[in-house]
């Protein structure tokens, strides 16, 4: 069965689906099309023009419940990469040192996230790289981080 989400926004990255609980946010998806079946929500409606004024350069910071669902390791990641200032970034082993782990963990939490943009796992890159996306090591999701690293430093077209 398909994702049912809560609200779809348009975004320069494409779709993105929300998949808002009575908890909080609990997802956020890169879509290729918009599903056929919306279910709405009072959260998905703030999630929504939160982002719009995200991508609009209104906002840089969220505040949103979030209902995130991973182990303890990766909450910790989560939480972490959330204290990272808008425009700033960090290496995965920058992460890794401040909450005592390793660069390749911290890569595996990143490809978990499960609300990409929210919880900037966009602003963590290699030691000499971008790094990867999403799981993704080329490609649209690393096109999708870069512009998200340029817009947060006024550069993204």
């Amino acid at each position: 069965m398909a994702q049912q989400y809560t609200a779809v926004v348009p975004s320069p990255l494409g779709l993105i689906g929300i998949l808002a609980g009575p908890e909080g946010l609990k997802r956020l998806d890169y879509l290729d099309q918009a599903p056929q079946r919306l279910v709405t929500s009072g959260l998905a409606a703030r999630v929504s023009a939160q982002l719009q004024a995200y991508f609009d350069g209104r906002r840089e910071d969220f505040i949103l419940d979030l209902d995130l669902q991973g182990t303890d390791f990766q909450l910790t990641v989560w939480q972490a990469l959330l204290a990272i200032p808008h425009g700033e970034t960090l290496t995965y082993g920058e992460v890794a040192k401040k909450i005592g782990s390793s660069a390749r963990a911290i890569g595996g939490a990143c490809r978990a996230n499960p609300v990409p943009v929210i919880v900037p796992c966009h602003r963590v890159l290699g030691k000499n790289s971008i790094g990867g996306y999403a799981g993704h090591e080329s490609g649209e999701m690393v096109d999708r981080k870069s512009w998200l690293l340029r817009h947060e430093q006024g550069d993204a077209q």
